[in-house]
């Protein structure tokens, strides 16, 4: 960036910010609710049945308080996000780098836990994952909204849009 046109001010700017300040958390807290709600339809509609579909009866209670915890867990990461992004946003305006590092803190791991769940979820899809018309409304779900929080979670990484200190704060040093 030239001297001339300053860099972005912030290292959350709105659009970050809708994304996963608002949209994620939505997202996590519709799951978790999805789930509690009747967790035997969430468990079976997490990849394709064999011929057959999937066991018939209720879930083991094992598999009913997994799901509940897993549930509870995605419902977490969403509270965590709006709680932490909303906090630099109010508290860290005036302190982009320090911003930044917050956030970063938050959004590196979930960029990894973005290429594990949907790596994960491609492999146990196994031969099936070819047959794309055969998906669940939720398998289509996650990969859908798995690749809408990975790609703008990259391109924070990447510096687009947002503040970065080790190009942008160099001019700010310097004046």
């Amino acid at each position: 960036m030239s001297p001339s046109r300053p860099g972005p001010s912030a290292a959350l700017p709105w659009g970050y910010w809708l994304v996963f300040g608002l949209y994620e958390p939505v997202l996590a807290i519709c799951g978790f609710l999805g789930a509690l709600s009747d967790p035997k339809k969430a468990h079976d509609a997490q990849a394709p049945w064999p011929v057959g579909g999937a066991p018939p009866g209720p879930l083991a209670k094992a598999t009913h308080v997994t799901m509940l915890q897993l549930a509870h867990v995605v419902g977490l990461l969403g509270l965590i996000n709006l709680f932490v992004l909303g906090a630099a946003r109010k508290y860290l305006f005036a302190q982009p780098a320090l911003q930044e590092k917050i956030v970063g803190a938050l959004l590196t791991p979930l960029l990894m836990a973005d290429v594990v769940h949907l790596a994960i979820t491609w492999w146990a899809l196994g031969d099936s994952r070819w047959a794309v018309w055969e998906w669940s409304g939720l398998l289509w779900i996650t990969f859908l909204t798995g690749i809408s929080l990975l790609v703008p979670r990259f391109a924070w990484h990447m510096g687009i849009g947002r503040y970065v200190d080790r190009r942008d704060g160099q001019a700010v040093r310097k004046v």
